[in-house]
């Protein structure tokens, strides 16, 4: 009676569709890093308060823009004709996006010596930040592209100028305004003062909410040192490829997060005992208007002579 039971339990067990199998271990792991990977740029997003998303269109351009103005004179004598201005939002630079593909590959006796979650999961962590690090540092670019730019003295000075010159842009007005600055600048300016308790890091950014009582300030480290770039949200762009759409999703991607912003395939290969993976994406951050960025370089203070 004992035998035929334990032979019963062993055919459900066999037949339970709920079991987790060591095949599944992949799976669970890829689906994972999609949502963390998904959540992350939802939440870099809230963070910077991007609210404009654009898929690419299938030539991987991004499209940016300039304001040109044609200003007549409004000097005109009693019953002349007044010159026409003209102010002209016409397209600038194009951009390709560049695929962002990275390849990792762990070994049978890694697996074994440390155990699936270690020898996979931390892998995976180094892709994920790679994949952030690349899209921060692509960011700088964009903003250091063509900037309005000024000096002042001092980070708090530079700060203030920076929103005031952004205040003069029309095409900003009523605006909300966010900076970016090194960190090493803030703790410059901050000295041995505590950085803000509820400071939001996600991504690598912190964000210090209403530093010096103004504007979002937002910590990054991709930002020179001495320098402060400056934008209204609405110029801050997200464009990415929709890897669901496009028809890389069914033949490189085995797992796609729900919003197609990042693709992985995992594979093992048996001639060598490695499971090898492969992480796809095509994401930017991008300043639509370059020329409505502020580029502020931080100097030091004169130094006075004493006197006699």
């Amino acid at each position: 009676m004992k035998k035929n039971r334990l032979k019963m339990d062993l055919q459900y067990f066999a037949a339970n569709p709920d079991l987790t199998k060591m095949a599944d271990l992949g799976e669970i792991k890829s689906i994972d890093f999609v949502n963390r990977f998904e959540v992350g740029i939802k939440e870099l997003l809230e963070l910077l308060g991007v609210t404009r998303k654009e898929p690419l269109s299938k030539d991987m351009k991004i499209q940016t823009y300039k304001w040109t103005t044609a200003l007549k004179s409004g000097d005109v004598a009693e019953g002349e004709d007044i010159p026409v201005s003209k102010a002209t939002y016409a397209k600038a630079k194009d951009y390709v996006v560049k695929f962002s593909k990275r390849r990792r590959i762990v070994s049978a006796e890694a697996i074994a010596r440390h155990g699936a979650s270690m020898a996979i999961d931390k892998a995976d962590n180094k892709i994920l930040r790679g994949i952030q690090n690349e899209l921060k540092t692509n960011f700088v670019t964009y903003l250091a592209t063509a900037p309005e730019k000024i000096s002042e003295v001092g980070l708090q000075k530079a700060l203030a100028k920076s929103w005031g010159k952004l205040s003069t842009f029309e095409e900003f007005d009523g605006e909300d305004f966010v900076s970016f600055v090194n960190p090493m600048d803030v703790a410059e300016y901050l000295g041995d003062s505590k950085v803000l308790a509820d400071a939001s890091n996600v991504f690598g950014m912190t964000l210090l909410k209403n530093f010096l009582g103004t504007a979002n300030v937002i910590v990054l480290n991709a930002i020179p040192e001495g320098k402060v770039y400056s934008t209204a949200v609405e110029n801050i762009v997200f464009a990415y490829l929709d890897i669901n759409a496009s028809d890389l999703g069914g033949l490189f991607a085995d797992f796609v997060d729900e919003t197609g912003l990042i693709g992985i395939a995992r594979d093992r290969t048996l001639t060598n005992a490695t499971l090898e993976s492969l992480f796809m994406s095509a994401l930017v951050l991008f300043a639509e208007v370059p020329e409505g960025v502020v580029e502020a370089t931080i100097t030091a203070a004169p130094v006075t002579q004493p006197a006699g």
